[in-house]
């Protein structure tokens, strides 16, 4: 889908280098995500998946190279750029749709289009039964939720997401990745998703890419042309899966 010329290209990386100091970290990456793309991104352990997320969301400069969102260097002053974390974060003296409103108004939207946007997102997300209750007394799959509903909610031209459920059991993680996954096309968002787990990468992904060893570039590109929802057990889900991991395993 990236690299399809009838598909307006909504990010644009290139030559995106991390050195810190004398060790090499990123070297030389290059790559593009369609609007309302959902892209996952894998590699071996190791391989600065974290630093290249980190630069992504200019949390972190590169040594050279840039991240183009709309043909514009990406700037935070300008563009909408939102992060759910490995571990998810909740202040615990906001209720619910107070925590899922925080970004809203970090980013000053205004009063009326804040309600409707939490109405709609709280709605779409299943957070309005328990909007007044605070973080300790909801779930941890509640807890992932409104991490995932905040950062939607912003409407952001950039969603990272680093791993957020990979301390879930895996049948609350399918259930959380399917709603996402509904989610992200209800609202036509454009999603980096970063995960180890490649199994997860096949089942929430248009594309995947496959990063190498540092020093660290694009290894492959695999497209995911698979119906939704996903089946693990499909022999075409099961080849996409086998095909990536032997793209890691001997690089």
């Amino acid at each position: 889908m990236g690299n399809n010329p009838a598909v307006r290209n909504k990010i644009e990386v290139k030559n995106l280098t991390k050195r810190f100091g004398d060790l090499l970290v990123l070297d030389k990456i290059n790559f593009t995500v369609a609007e309302g793309e959902f892209l996952s991104i894998v590699g071996p352990t190791g391989c600065g998946k974290t630093t290249f997320l980190n630069l992504l969301s200019t949390l972190m400069p590169s040594s050279d190279g840039n991240i183009f969102i709309d043909g514009e260097i990406a700037d935070p002053t300008k563009h909408n750029l939102a992060f759910v974390f490995q571990e998810p974060t909740c202040l615990p003296w906001r209720t619910v749709r107070e925590n899922v409103a925080f970004g809203m108004e970090v980013k000053n939207v205004s009063a009326a289009e804040k309600e409707e946007r939490l109405d709609r997102i709280m709605d779409m997300v299943g957070l309005t039964d328990c909007a007044s209750l605070y973080p300790n007394q909801v779930s941890a799959s509640m807890i992932q939720r409104i991490a995932v509903a905040r950062a939607f909610s912003v409407d952001p031209d950039l969603l990272l997401m680093d791993e957020p459920y990979g301390q879930l059991d895996v049948k609350l993680r399918y259930y959380l990745e399917d709603e996402l996954v509904s989610l992200q096309n209800k609202l036509k968002s454009t999603v980096i998703f970063v995960t180890h787990n490649i199994e997860e990468a096949v089942y929430v992904a248009d594309r995947i890419l496959v990063l190498s060893n540092k020093p660290t570039n694009v290894r492959a590109e695999v497209e995911v042309d698979l119906p939704r929802p996903r089946n693990p057990m499909d022999p075409k889900f099961v080849e996409i899966r086998e095909h990536v991991t032997e793209l890691i395993r001997w690089w």
